[in-house]
């Protein structure tokens, strides 16, 4: 059977965000930071936005070393949304692991939003938004939701 467009371009993205996690995961902020434009904005889960791919290379090289011990991460990503043929949105499970694979107690999942580009045959990421998953937070707002639609 014949892949589609999107088939084989979501191999392509699903390829990127492998790695961008073993980029993570070997503390490798070169291999990391190849994947961004130029112009990229990126968004840590904590709300910091860097701009432009010199401040994301100054601060990703601070903070992805080895000081980081037994953190690392699983990337998955979960939906793929093509905008146009060369620009997709992505949806992102990262999963907070410690090197066995288990998973890191106390850390919440994050679920970062890509905005990808493709230049020639390679997506790059033009935009990276993180954001932790806050469980019991989500929980409250549909209880608040459903109450609401008790009228």
């Amino acid at each position: 059977m014949t892949k589609t467009a999107h088939e084989i371009e979501g191999e392509r993205i699903g390829q990127l965000i492998a790695d961008v996690e073993r980029a993570q995961n070997e503390r490798s902020p070169e291999d990391f930071l190849r994947h961004f434009t130029r112009d990229a904005v990126w968004v840590t889960a904590f709300g910091r936005r860097l701009t432009g791919r010199d401040e994301i290379a100054a601060f990703t090289r601070k903070v992805l070393t080895p000081a980081l011990g037994n953190q690392y991460a699983r990337y998955e990503a979960v939906h793929i949304s093509f905008l146009r043929p060369d620009v997709a949105a992505v949806n992102v499970r990262q999963r907070p692991v410690l090197d066995d694979g288990s998973p890191i107690p106390g850390e919440a999942e994050g679920s970062p939003l890509y905005i990808l580009v493709k230049e020639g045959e390679r997506w790059m990421i033009a935009v990276g938004q993180n954001t932790k998953v806050q469980t019991e937070a989500i929980v409250t707002q549909q209880n608040q939701i459903d109450a609401g639609n008790e009228d």
